[in-house]
């Protein structure tokens, strides 16, 4: 029984270690570099996310008051003005 609580109790300690690696991890393939919400993340740093996402001459780059979370910019996509919004989650939508 001893045995029993002792691997448990080590299953559990490996898997509390593994979380904070985790989620890292999982933050860094939604978009965000923080791992947090997109609304944590600073104007430079969405800059740069839509600069990895192909847009160039980004401008007018703004947190949506209303929902705390969201952007919107100016930029340009294949030679073409664009309006980009980024959602909480990191995802991007031009028109």
């Amino acid at each position: 029984m001893r045995r029993m609580i002792i691997v448990t109790s080590g299953a559990v300690l490996a898997t509390l270690a593994a979380a904070p690696a985790l989620a890292q991890a999982q933050g860094m393939a939604g978009g965000t570099a923080t791992g947090g919400y997109v609304g944590q993340m600073s104007e430079e740093q969405i800059r740069q996310k839509l600069a990895g996402e192909g847009f160039a001459e980004v401008s007018d780059v703004k947190k949506i008051p209303i929902t705390k979370y969201r952007w919107t910019a100016k930029a340009m996509r294949s030679g073409k003005p664009v309006e980009v919004t980024i959602d909480e989650l990191g995802h991007v939508s031009a028109k």
